[in-house]
């Protein structure tokens, strides 16, 4: 059923995938299946021990859009089988972006950073509705669409799509200067302006979605945030997503958490967006040191904020 409903909505993308497949030398359907795993576990059989995989316990976001500073900042967090990321600087046709990737997903489909040409980045939180609709499309099919958005508006349709399940994102104009976070389970999608700062992790705080999913790791994220007072610059952010002081459930996940007791899993990658410097920086270890392991330059339509750029990049 939902390789049907892909066939009617998506089927350039399934071409993609085809590609991947052929690349890597798997079956399709393999490849599929990797691309559509959160949906299908919601139909694994009990026995199989997969539908506890749905109280994942991935990513964190915190964002805030002031007259002072507009920044996201994003850990992604993961089993650390899954840390294979790569940069991929992308042309197809008219389409030009840039994405942090999982090894053999969809190019944007789940990424700890994705931006394009026009301007136009998100990142992205698992959320866990409760039940699959096989008539929507699968998050990283919707995600990979995002990149090729020309606007706002269209970001804006692409998100409004109906989910197989359902997905957040936090979806940034560096041209603009705006951002905003999207909610979205199945055909139900809530928008919220972000200019105070908001934190998000995994579970739903704007839509109302009856039998959510809400695991221990994401309450313990949010009742942490809580306690700490709210960021004023994107280094406070940072500083913050890479907190640990919850020894069973901390928001940055590394070596050290693990050695202390961590109950959750892995944190891959953290990124900043900066709106106003019209970046996006790939962070070394943990947040909190401020150390910057890459830097990729965002068109923005504006005159490029002056200073040391090391390793820039520049689609």
């Amino acid at each position: 059923e939902l390789l049907a409903t892909h066939q009617r909505e998506v089927p350039e993308l399934l071409a993609e995938l085809q590609g991947i497949a052929s690349g890597c030398g798997l079956p399709f359907r393999i490849v599929l299946a990797v691309s559509l795993a959160e949906e299908l576990s919601y139909f694994a059989p009990v026995e199989m021990g997969l539908r506890a995989n749905r109280s994942a316990d991935h990513c964190s976001d915190y964002a805030f859009c002031t007259a002072a500073h507009c920044a996201d900042v994003h850990n992604e967090d993961g089993d650390l089988a899954d840390g294979k990321l790569f940069t991929g600087f992308v042309r197809l046709g008219a389409s030009n972006f840039t994405v942090l990737n999982y090894a053999g997903d969809l190019l944007g489909g789940m990424s700890a950073m994705a931006f394009n040409s026009h301007g136009l980045a998100f990142s992205l939180n698992w959320v866990g509705p409760a039940s699959c609709d096989t008539r929507g499309l699968g998050r990283n099919f919707v995600s990979r669409l995002l990149l090729e958005a020309t606007s706002w508006e269209e970001a804006r349709e692409v998100i409004s799509r109906r989910h197989a399940v359902g997905h957040n994102y936090q979806l940034m104009d560096f041209r603009r200067r705006q951002i905003a976070n999207f909610e979205v389970a199945q055909e139900k999608v809530s928008e919220r302006r972000i200019l105070e700062p908001f934190f998000h992790a995994n579970q739903y705080q704007t839509l109302e979605v009856p039998g959510q999913i809400i695991n221990n790791s994401s309450s313990h994220r949010l009742a942490r945030v809580a306690q700490l007072p709210k960021p004023q610059t994107p280094e406070d952010a940072l500083r913050i997503l890479g907190d640990q002081e919850d020894r069973s459930y901390p928001i940055f996940h590394d070596n050290l958490s693990h050695a202390r007791g961590e109950l959750s899993d892995w944190t891959l990658a953290s990124v900043l967006f900066d709106l106003d410097k019209g970046s996006v920086e790939l962070m070394a270890g943990n947040p909190a040191s401020l150390k910057v392991q890459r830097r990729f330059l965002v068109p923005t339509g504006r005159p490029p904020s002056t200073g040391p750029r090391s390793k820039d990049v520049l689609i």
